[in-house]
């Protein structure tokens, strides 16, 4: 369950590309921007306000109830449909924890893994992804395109036989039931 943080504001309607077209961030497996993960959160927030402007939103993560006891903490900070998690571990400084994507207006700017982003279909993403392959998972209805070259990102689609478009990026998964 997301929780809103009291005092966030909301950023602008839409990532505004124009404002800076040289600049552009990359998401890969192992980092938001120049900020690997595990590297710090400061960092990677300062860089995609430059970029981007303030999180639209940010959230307090719930654990998963399933994994036990814990005492990491984790927040969700969104720039419309990115979002970077960022955790930290008994008031440690937070650190990077993982980014995801959904489908909307996410500016040009933004480099993804491969080039498949939330407007290119499955089976486009399938011949695009290195040794790439795809199921239908029942348990949570979707369809799941996983690959060995890039073993922590993970794409979905919502279509059990694979068709239709991407509609969700994301490195490091946390599955809860």
């Amino acid at each position: 369950m997301l929780i809103p943080l009291a005092g966030c504001q909301a950023g602008p309607e839409k990532i505004d590309p124009a404002s800076d077209s040289a600049a552009s961030l990359t998401l890969t497996a192992g980092a938001v921007g120049s900020v690997p993960n595990g590297g710090p959160a400061a960092t990677m927030q300062s860089e995609l306000t430059a970029l981007f402007g303030a999180p639209t939103r940010v959230t307090v993560v719930e654990p998963c109830e399933l994994a036990g006891p814990t005492t990491v903490k984790e927040r969700a900070l969104d720039w419309q449909n990115l979002t970077v998690t960022v955790a930290s571990e008994a008031g440690a400084a937070e650190t990077v924890a993982g980014w995801s994507v959904r489908p909307g207006a996410l500016t040009d700017r933004v480099v993804l893994p491969y080039g498949v982003s939330t407007r290119t279909s499955v089976p486009d993403a399938l011949s695009s992804i290195p040794d790439a392959t795809g199921k239908y998972n029942d348990m949570f209805g979707l369809f799941e395109i996983f690959t060995t070259a890039e073993p922590d990102v993970f794409w979905t689609g919502d279509k059990p036989d694979g068709s239709g478009l991407v509609t969700h990026i994301t490195n490091h998964p946390q599955f809860c039931e």
